[in-house]
């Protein structure tokens, strides 16, 4: 079986037609098996007089239309670059998974609807086997369905697969519920019809609003996974002269669409050829490891300077004393004489709600303590372990 890893890695190339062509074909299952659905229900709920089922078949419709939602994302995700879209058109399918996601609680809230007024005014549910047969049919091809989108969404990655997984698995509870409701009502004759259809659409409310949040997470920028970031990281640290990586960022254009940016420093001793040489390597190691494109920004630090690595161990133990989760990079002595001037950009946990301005200046206060001749300039970054739209 192809991993996610492999589908990803040549994503200009046949991989990722291969990709469009599976979320494709899951989405024309979809619209066949769900008007397949449709049909039979409505007509054993006209012919037998079933609402519950006839309300039922009209949600099969609805899949429909989220599963000709997810066809034409992946046409549309499938789509190559072009001179207004120079990072392709991946996007569209988180875009996709989103209509699915509100068509899900767009049912729920249909459903809870209906439910609540079955409560407040309770309808007899007629029990037939014609019915009976054709709701565990239903459940069946729905459990399918959510098995198959299930392991192809988490085999390509994609969002809009896995919530239509989940949406399956909801009219498969959601049908169960129907069955159950007519089962109980004719062997105790108590109607729970109400009860359980409105359980069921809270449930599908839920399960809407997580897709929802799943789906919308890659489009605001969310955080990548530790284990991409570890990759990289110890891709660019694999090679001995590159002494550290920060500023690493992650742009997410769709999937097999990443962007990656960061700084690598080289010793400053290093010729400009050599160390141009050296970051290219790096980059295609990089590249040729992860679902990524990379840039890498190349920044000459002192490793032999004694001047410099006495300050910077200084500038390290204050950081340290002051705060465990503080980092530094970039330092450099930016001038000597008359008076010494140094640089660092000094790393910040991404959850601090202040801006850093007390942290540099508390930091230039003991650095001047220790060194009152110095002049401090001091940039505070963040973590940038993030994607960003």
């Amino acid at each position: 079986m192809t991993d996610k890893k492999e589908f990803y890695k040549q994503k200009n190339g046949k991989e990722a037609e291969d990709r469009s062509k599976t979320g494709v074909r899951s989405g024309l299952i979809g619209i066949c098996c769900n008007i397949l659905l449709f049909a039979i229900k409505l007509v054993a709920g006209i012919l037998g007089g079933h609402i519950s089922v006839l309300v039922d078949a009209f949600n099969n419709l609805t899949d429909m239309a989220s599963s000709v939602v997810t066809l034409a994302g992946f046409k549309i995700a499938g789509k190559p670059a072009d001179e207004k879209h120079p990072y392709g058109h991946g996007r569209m399918e988180y875009i996709a998974g989103q209509i699915v996601s509100f068509v899900i609680m767009i049912v729920g809230a249909t459903l809870l609807r209906s439910s609540i007024e079955k409560i407040i005014r309770p309808e007899p549910v007629i029990f037939t086997v014609t019915a009976l047969v054709i709701l565990l049919c239903s459940i069946g091809i729905k459990l399918w369905m959510w098995g198959y989108n299930r392991t192809v969404g988490t085999r390509i990655g994609s969002e809009t697969l896995i919530a239509t997984a989940k949406d399956s698995l909801n009219d498969s509870i959601a049908t169960t519920a129907v069955l159950v409701s007519m089962i109980v009502e004719a062997v105790t004759g108590v109607s729970i019809d109400g009860w359980a259809g409105a359980g069921v659409a809270i449930f599908i409310i839920i399960s809407g609003i997580i897709s929802c949040r799943d789906t919308m997470a890659p489009l605001l920028g969310a955080m990548p996974s530790k284990e991409l970031t570890d990759e990289i990281r110890r891709q660019a640290l694999s090679e001995e002269k590159i002494i550290g990586v920060h500023d690493l960022m992650v742009h997410d254009y769709g999937p097999g669409r990443r962007y990656v940016s960061l700084h690598a420093e080289v010793p400053a001793s290093m010729g400009i050829m050599a160390a141009h040489d050296l970051i290219h390597k790096v980059e295609n190691k990089i590249m040729a490891n992860t679902d990524c494109d990379v840039t890498i920004h190349m920044d000459p630090v002192e490793k032999d300077d004694k001047e410099t690595i006495r300050l910077k161990t200084m500038v390290s133990k204050i950081l340290y004393t002051m705060d465990k989760d503080l980092m530094i990079h970039d330092f450099r002595i930016l001038q000597r004489e008359p008076k010494k001037i140094i640089y660092f950009d000094v790393v910040i946990p991404g959850d601090r709600k202040d801006d850093g301005s007390a942290v540099a200046e508390k930091i230039k206060n003991a650095i001047n303590t220790w060194e009152p001749e110095i002049e401090t300039q001091i940039t505070i970054d963040r973590l940038f372990e993030k994607t960003t739209p």
